[in-house]
């Protein structure tokens, strides 16, 4: 492994996924103050919104995007083509920017769409996405439930259609860490062209596997963590923002660029905002 390899990618996701908590909102003077700290703290990526959800989200995305400089910044948007449109403009200010989109790939349930529409949704997405930005980061919704073949499928054309990075998320939380690391190394060893590309988890904490399940996806070969201070999130949230710093840094192989001494600062913001306190 090159050094680069061991170098993990942290994602936070507390002002976009943050926000689907239960009670919390986060108005623009507060997005700002907590993006300015993540930038300061070294976070790679910062997911700010979901811009086509709604003019909040819009205008958001869009003024932080004038303000972070050394930080990628991120919003969400579904395979809609309206809606990739949407992010595109919000991130247009960024000077370093990312378009996240995401397509359900458990088809147990929506009988309506073939695979064959699926696979063309992930190809025209992903495509036009690429057109408005060079770093495009597809997810595959529902992956644990999804059926494996299918699964693999979807994720080998969203990176021949342009994609830079693969998110494996643990949608609903439920899996355990040996259910997820047999579907990371099932992905590994049967997507041909995963090698071509950053493969990331968002991992939900419904079971309290959220920081487990993300730290052995590494030993899998991923190489990007998304989280979120306190572990905000929907439902019971998501992986813990300075739970999975510390446990990464315990591994020695591997290399995060973050600032740890701001890391109780940022919980305790993301506590004045939200109420909500770091997992014990």
């Amino acid at each position: 492994m090159s050094e680069n390899n061991h170098k993990v990618i942290i994602f936070d996701t507390t002002m976009r996924d943050g926000e689907l908590t239960p009670g919390v909102k986060m108005n623009l003077q507060q997005k700002i103050t907590i993006s300015q700290l993540l930038e300061e703290m070294g976070v790679d990526i910062i997911e700010v919104g979901y811009p086509a959800s709604s003019q909040k989200d819009f205008d958001e995305v869009f003024n932080i995007s004038k303000i972070i400089k050394n930080s990628t910044i991120c919003g969400l948007a579904s395979s809609n083509s309206d809606e990739i449109i949407t992010l595109a403009e919000a991130i247009k200010p960024a000077i370093k920017a990312r378009i996240h989109t995401y397509t359900p790939v458990n088809l147990k349930n929506q009988s309506k769409l073939s695979k064959e529409e699926v696979l063309a949704t992930i190809k025209e997405s992903v495509s036009l996405a690429r057109n408005y930005c060079d770093d495009v980061e597809w997810s595959a919704f529902d992956a644990p439930r999804s059926e494996p073949d299918f699964l693999c499928k979807s994720i080998e054309t969203a990176i021949k259609s342009g994609a830079t990075t693969v998110s494996i998320p643990d949608s609903l939380g439920l899996a355990s860490p040996e259910e997820f690391s047999q579907l990371l190394q099932m992905i590994f060893n049967r997507v041909p062209n995963i090698n071509e590309v950053v493969v990331s988890v968002h991992c939900h904490d419904d079971l309290g596997m959220a920081v487990d399940n993300s730290l052995i996806a590494l030993s899998c070969g991923v190489r990007q963590i998304e989280c979120a201070i306190n572990g905000l999130g929907a439902r019971k949230g998501n992986a813990d923002f300075s739970q999975v710093v510390i446990e990464v840094l315990k591994q020695q192989n591997y290399q995060l660029e973050i600032n740890t001494s701001l890391m109780s600062k940022a919980a305790e913001l993301i506590f004045h905002i939200t109420g909500i306190e770091k997992a014990k």
